[in-house]
């Protein structure tokens, strides 16, 4: 596996919500051009009052609307699009990345970062590497698979599909909507969460030293059992903890080894145990 340190770049970040953001910022301070889009008037509005370089752009299953000029000139497409269901509850995100891969064939965009899931991964008790199988539970998962595999498998440009854990960090943290619910499943299986610090410092040191057409796990490689990390989390939090069941299946844990190993990113979040 051979990494090519890239020199400051055009980025467009497609998808500037909660993580999309934080990777901008970040961007900025690495001196790189970054232009964000957003489909929301009002947020382009305080992103542009902060000193982004924002866009409307609005993708759906049938076309990509907005200012095109977004995608003009971009060297590196970062997308952290999340599927989310439309009105009549359909996830069409497959759709939705299909008109997307016509634009970075038209623009001839040759890099793009695919910001994916462990969610593909579904439940298994072995431990999972990016070579493990796929048995995704959800429609979401599903749609997220296919999505991968367009972007891997198109001949014009070059893809890295980073499959990241369970996103924590600043105004978010599943213990806030786990705090006094019961009969939680699955007890001692590992928890496969990585901190937005991470996410982002994951996501541009792959941007930086690039390797195209490459697939990697992003999870924080501390993993306690679910009850006890979420007891603990929760006397941080002051409240009240969740209730497990007794017993339960195990799951895997998800191995970010191959990051470790082909590349000098370590990870800066290293104990899970904080809200922020």
């Amino acid at each position: 596996m051979s990494f090519k340190k890239t020199s400051l770049m055009e980025i467009g970040i497609l998808g500037a919500g909660w993580l999309g953001t934080a990777i901008a910022e970040k961007g900025i301070q690495n001196n790189h051009n970054v232009v964000v889009s957003s489909t929301n008037k009002k947020k382009l509005e305080i992103f542009k009052n902060n000193g982004y370089k924002a866009k409307m752009i609005v993708a759906n299953e049938r076309e990509v609307q907005g200012d095109l000029s977004f995608f003009k000139g971009i060297e590196l497409l970062i997308i952290t699009i999340p599927p989310k269901p439309d009105k009549n509850g359909n996830i069409n995100y497959d759709l939705i990345i299909e008109q997307l891969i016509k634009k970075i064939v038209f623009f001839r965009i040759k890099k793009v970062i695919f910001t994916s899931s462990t969610s593909v991964y579904g439940f298994q008790k072995k431990t999972i590497s990016e070579k493990s199988e796929k048995y995704p539970l959800s429609d979401a998962a599903k749609k997220i698979i296919i999505c991968e595999n367009k972007l891997i498998e198109n001949p014009y440009f070059e893809s890295c599909i980073i499959r990241l854990g369970g996103l924590i960090g600043p105004n978010r943290h599943p213990i806030f909507k786990l705090s006094g619910k019961k009969n939680i499943p699955n007890p001692k299986s590992p928890i496969n969460l990585i901190h937005q610090k991470d996410a982002v410092g994951i996501t541009l040191y792959l941007s930086e030293n690039w390797n195209g057409n490459e697939i990697f796990n992003a999870v924080t490689p501390y993993q306690p059992m679910r009850k006890k990390y979420y007891e603990s989390i929760s006397k941080i939090a002051k409240i009240e903890p969740p209730k497990f069941e007794v017993n339960g299946k195990i799951r895997g844990k998800i191995s970010s080894s191959k990051l470790l190993k082909y590349t000098n990113y370590r990870f800066k979040v290293e104990n899970l145990l904080i809200l922020n």
